[in-house]
């Protein structure tokens, strides 16, 4: 029985500043140490992760359990809201739930339930955006200090606390950030030598807001960018640069901001510069990235070997500001060497499937012998592949479950494999039907012979492992 794990909202932060204070019937000595705040990207966005508190060489901690600190966090969008109507979702000023603490020497970690803490703040101008994010912590009981022999210096040790003003990631530590006067700016991974690339579109809230030029929401509000730059994408494809992009303001306006031209000169820009081979480019792209991705694809017939889509929002684009793709132009794309597998919900409240991922792929496969492979898995949501016999178009619909909140209401959801506690075991979280590119960027998917959606792209440039 799948037993599932209820979440708290997320909210966004970059900007830390953290204050402290301790109980005043606790005698503090006048030493402050150090924490740093260290966060983590999660299938929903990052997510400060742990604090980490250095008492110092030849010291040793011992005495800590959950209980002895209180760390609390406070996120604000006040200041970028200041003058506007906009409402955030996101903002919190909470406690944070310590799951577990960790001693190792003179380091006390502190892990967080990462359910919450999250370091973007979805607002009702639908964009995420980071928040100012001050952390506190307090000190409620006495720990044990000794030299790094046992010999004990205070058995009833208090301090202050304070931290530096970052969060440290080490995954977005790998990407750059790269702005391009009237382009599109974009993070970027150098993957040295390798002669790879792989172009990823994000997801509408992550789009930039009031010409901030933040260029991190594309980074940080899933793992659409994080994802390609792991150790085993990676090795998946041999080594690859990557480019995620963020929109000016929406993937909508791809053709009347001209953002097609000017991605496509981009992208050929690296081509150049890091001697990619033409026959190694790839393209992923989710919701309204997932629009821009097809439109890349019928702009650029030429310029991608594989293509890897996460529902796409064909169906709304009209309405949103772009231009749904024609049939003959989601037709054409099949005098095109691209490769294209396709990745949505059996059901999308966002987006419908039927006239998005499985419209597209009726297109591309008319009068092709289809194959069919269904995949039970254990906590994340059943799926079944359809696919062409050369294998160069597939499908991969994901099961949705009906649920019924507290006050009645039903939705659809998809169920994911999460450990938000960090205990190193997976429970069940439930997500919206349309968060479907979860799958796609852990490597999910998989086609009648097991192949990985990843190792099928890599494979068109013949680097698969």
């Amino acid at each position: 029985m799948k037993k599932i794990k209820k979440l708290l909202t997320m909210a966004l932060t970059l900007a830390v500043c953290v204050t402290s204070y301790y109980t005043p019937t606790l005698a503090a000595t006048n030493v402050t140490y150090v924490g740093k705040v260290y966060s983590e990207v999660t299938d929903a966005g990052e997510s400060v992760s742990k604090v980490v508190i250095n008492f110092g060489d030849a010291r040793k901690v011992t005495g800590v359990d959950k209980d002895t600190f209180t760390v609390h966090a406070k996120a604000s969008t006040d200041r970028i809201r200041k003058g506007t109507t906009v409402t955030s979702y996101g903002d919190y000023d909470i406690d944070r739930k310590i799951v577990k603490v960790e001693t190792d020497g003179q380091y006390v970690t502190i892990y967080f339930d990462e359910s919450e803490g999250a370091t973007l703040a979805y607002l009702s101008s639908a964009r995420n955006y980071p928040a100012d994010l001050t952390y506190t912590i307090k000190q409620n009981k006495p720990i044990i200090l000794t030299d790094e022999n046992g010999v004990v210096i205070d058995e009833s040790y208090t301090a202050n606390y304070t931290t530096n003003n970052s969060v440290i990631n080490a995954e977005t530590a790998k990407f750059q950030s790269v702005k391009v006067e009237n382009g599109i700016n974009y993070q970027y991974y150098d993957a040295g030598a390798s002669d790879s690339l792989i172009v990823w579109f994000h997801g509408n809230g992550e789009g930039d807001y009031l010409s901030s030029g933040n260029n991190v929401a594309q980074m940080l509000g899933n793992r659409g960018t994080v994802a390609w730059a792991t150790d085993e994408t990676q090795a998946i494809f041999g080594g690859a640069h990557v480019m995620a992009f963020q929109a000016p303001d929406t993937w909508y306006n791809a053709q009347k901001d001209e953002l097609l031209k000017k991605a496509y000169n981009e992208i050929n820009e690296v081509i150049k510069a890091k001697n990619i081979d033409p026959e190694k480019v790839y393209i992923s792209g989710c919701s309204a990235g997932g629009y821009m991705t097809t439109r890349m694809l019928i702009a650029y017939p030429d310029l991608f070997k594989a293509a890897m889509i996460s529902c796409p929002a064909l169906d709304v684009a009209t309405e949103r500001g772009g231009e749904t793709p024609t049939d003959a132009e989601l037709s054409s794309l099949k005098n095109s060497d691209t490769a294209i597998w396709l990745v949505q919900g059996e059901t999308d409240s966002s987006v419908k499937t039927e006239d998005c991922s499985v419209r597209l792929f009726n297109i591309l496969t008319e009068g092709q012998e289809l194959t069919k492979t269904e995949y039970k898995q254990d906590l994340n949501s059943d799926f079944t592949t359809s696919e062409t016999k050369d294998g160069k178009y597939k499908l991969s619909l994901y099961e949705t479950v009906e649920v019924q909140s507290e006050t009645g209401e039903k939705s659809n959801k998809l169920e994911f494999a999460e450990d938000y506690n960090q205990d190193g075991i997976n429970s069940l979280v439930q997500y919206n039907d349309h968060w479907s590119w979860i799958y796609t960027l852990n490597n999910n998917p998989k086609d009648k012979n097991g192949v990985s959606i990843m190792n099928w792209a890599a494979s068109y440039g013949n680097v698969a492992k």
